[in-house]
């Protein structure tokens, strides 16, 4: 079976950017299929000098973890950039660290049910939390519109029980150049993957009640960013995709993501 690389940390959680010796990082332990997607909610900032071995894990979680894991990056804290100054953090990524008391970087959150985890944890949750199917099926669709100003998403949702809480929907891009913080060097061509971009449905998306053998669609729509001052905050449309999931105080029920067509 494949193998992979699942980081091991030796240092205590503190309120810093999170470092951890390169010799200690990795084990390896057999690689096992998700019967459900999970989502991970990384924070990070482009100051942050370790956030890049974060990265480097998410990139192997996705190999091990495939379409059943879906990352959102979002840009927050002190060690973010503004969008204002140039840079990727906005300001619903400080509305959901404060939410979950984010004070050291880099860290995730997990189904909104681990509470916040340093990255040598992440695979272990990402696979435990994967081994039950959801109770809730998700069918998520984005179009952009014919003059390329517009995404539309159709959102379509089938019950296996009762599932009272928000349908969360966010807009993220793969594939943005800029700078980022690597240690001691400054680096102004890295690329930065799963960057949460805008809320579509608001910061905690739409209240949903459902009983089982429900099935609910949603429609919504967000204009795409464009012609902005600061070239780094334009989205481009061939590298976005939509998240969309559904939680509530248990965690998430269901996520899916898209891309636009």
């Amino acid at each position: 079976m494949k193998k992979f690389l699942l980081l091991i940390a030796t240092f205590p959680f503190l309120i810093a950017c999170d470092n951890i010796d390169e010799k200690d990082r990795y084990i390896q332990v057999e690689n096992r299929p998700l019967e459900r997607k999970v989502l991970l909610e990384e924070f990070t900032g482009q100051n942050c000098v370790n956030c890049p071995d974060a990265h480097a894990v998410i990139e192997k979680l996705e190999e091990q973890f495939g379409e059943n894991l879906v990352v959102v990056s979002i840009h927050a804290g002190s060690f973010g950039i503004s969008s204002e100054m140039g840079g990727l953090m906005q300001e619903e990524g400080n509305i959901y660290a404060d939410h979950w008391r984010i004070n050291a970087y880099p860290c995730g959150v997990i189904d909104r049910n681990s509470g916040v985890l340093n990255f040598d944890q992440w695979s272990t949750v990402i696979r435990k939390d994967g081994l039950y199917p959801a109770n809730m099926e998700m069918d998520l669709n984005a179009e952009l519109s014919e003059d390329g100003t517009k995404i539309n998403i159709t959102t379509d949702l089938v019950s296996d029980g009762a599932v009272k809480g928000a349908l969360q929907l966010w807009v993220v891009e793969n594939g943005i150049e800029g700078y980022q913080r690597d240690g001691d060097i400054r680096r102004y061509d890295y690329i930065h993957n799963n960057v949460f971009r805008a809320c579509v449905n608001g910061e905690w998306g739409e209240e949903i009640d459902m009983v089982n053998g429900d099935t609910e669609h949603f429609y919504n729509s967000i204009e795409v960013v464009s012609g902005q001052e600061e070239e780094i905050n334009d989205w481009n449309v061939n590298n976005l995709y939509i998240v969309g999931f559904v939680y509530n105080d248990s965690g998430v029920v269901v996520v899916n993501k898209c891309k636009i067509e």
